[in-house]
């Protein structure tokens, strides 16, 4: 049916169809001329069939997305389940604008991702998620707020080389109209596989009563951890994409004339979390990471304190000297072991097909999909052969 939408009912200002149809069926919209029929999904597109007299869609709109997701398994077409639904609000003619929010845009998302990435490669996932409200801290302004995340960085760095643990973490900074400036942190904890991890109830405890510690008082809002008892790799991934939901709408990382499918790859097409409006954000860097994951360690090609071969401590010199032994004799004539390659990660190298940049276990848990290989086509053995098989 050829139509021509109105603005303020067009689609691609809502985030799912459901949303989208309950939103035609408030407002009374007219099929044929403000949006098309068999478009819409949903107990409220149900009631819009009803309504116009129009037969029932056998397919629900699960169906439909799931039907996507199978026609491009290279992006996310699914997301995450969210508890907030996003509807861009129409600004009316006239009227001041509000300030742009501050996108992530794909250079930001491939440092990001990169520095996540080499930490995964290492082993290293950090499952474990803290929220930082600075409001509820008493922090006036962006300011003050990136003074005192710094004291709180110093802090947990400390903390982290008391219990000789390697420093990986990696943060966000967002602005929401409810709660105002806060910080996501993702850090690693060396969570037990098989059982309870002390580490982490002991960092839970550690980072809420750091305000206390530092002046602000009792805050029992203000810092939230959570995270898993026991070790859950696909949650790195998972803070990871909760991280980058403020990414650019417009963000283009693949052009459609690179494209396999002949359509522009966006950026929101490889991060699993809805789209989220991350309003206006001061502090900086956007985005971060520890220094362990940042470009002078990649290019060593392992973080630091995750190497395997310790250098061995430095003897002392004598004033007289020995007679070497045999053994030492022939370790002076290996060679040296070769340096450690600098790591790149596959968005680096030009990937961006979601069943490349992220484990097949969290991939499945977005897609729904199985990934199975297909089964093998080649042809059934001859009944001769299967004769002289059951005879042996």
């Amino acid at each position: 049916m050829a139509f021509k939408p109105r603005s303020v009912f067009c689609r691609d200002r809502f985030q799912d169809t459901d949303t989208w149809s309950k939103y035609l069926y408030e407002c009374c919209a007219i099929p044929g001329t403000d949006f098309d029929l068999s478009l819409v999904t949903g107990h409220f597109g149900t009631l819009l069939r009803a309504m116009w007299d129009e037969p029932p869609d056998p397919l629900s709109s699960y169906d439909y997305l799931q039907l996507a997701q199978a026609g491009r398994p290279d992006i996310y077409v699914r997301k995450l389940p969210s508890r907030h639904l996003f509807v861009q609000p129409v600004v009316a003619e006239g009227s001041v604008s509000p300030p742009a929010s501050t996108y992530i845009t794909p250079k930001e998302f491939s440092e990001h991702y990169t520095a996540a990435a080499f930490a995964a490669h290492h082993g290293l996932t950090c499952e474990t998620a803290i929220t930082l409200w600075w409001g509820a801290l008493g922090v006036p302004n962006a300011v003050s707020a990136q003074d005192t995340f710094s004291r709180f960085l110093k802090d947990l760095n400390a903390w982290l080389h008391e219990r000789h643990l390697p420093t990986v973490y990696f943060f966000s900074h967002e602005s929401s109209a409810r709660i105002g400036v806060h910080t996501h942190l993702a850090v690693y904890l060396c969570l037990s596989t098989y059982s309870r991890s002390k580490a982490r109830d002991e960092f839970r405890r550690w980072a809420m009563g750091w305000p206390e510690r530092n002046g602000y008082g009792s805050c029992p809002r203000a810092i939230r951890v959570t995270g898993p008892a026991r070790k859950t790799p696909w949650l790195h991934w998972h803070r990871f994409h909760y991280q980058v939901k403020g990414y650019d709408p417009q963000g283009v990382v693949r052009q459609a004339y690179n494209s396999q499918s002949a359509t522009d790859v966006m950026l929101g097409d490889l991060i699993a979390c809805p789209w989220q409006d991350p309003g206006v954000v001061t502090m900086v860097p956007r985005l971060g990471h520890a220094l362990n994951l940042g470009p002078a360690r990649r290019r060593i090609g392992i973080p630091d304190g995750c190497d395997e071969v310790r250098n061995s401590p430095r003897p002392k010199k004598l004033s007289v000297q020995r007679a070497m032994s045999l053994e030492e004799q022939l370790g002076s004539l290996r060679t040296p072991t070769v340096p450690r390659p600098p790591f790149t990660s596959r968005y680096e190298d030009g990937w961006r097909d979601v069943r490349w940049l992220y484990p097949l276990e969290f991939n499945t848990r977005v897609t729904k999909l199985s990934y199975e290989p297909e089964p093998s086509r080649r042809p059934p053995p001859p009944e001769k052969l299967r004769l002289e098989m059951e005879l042996i």
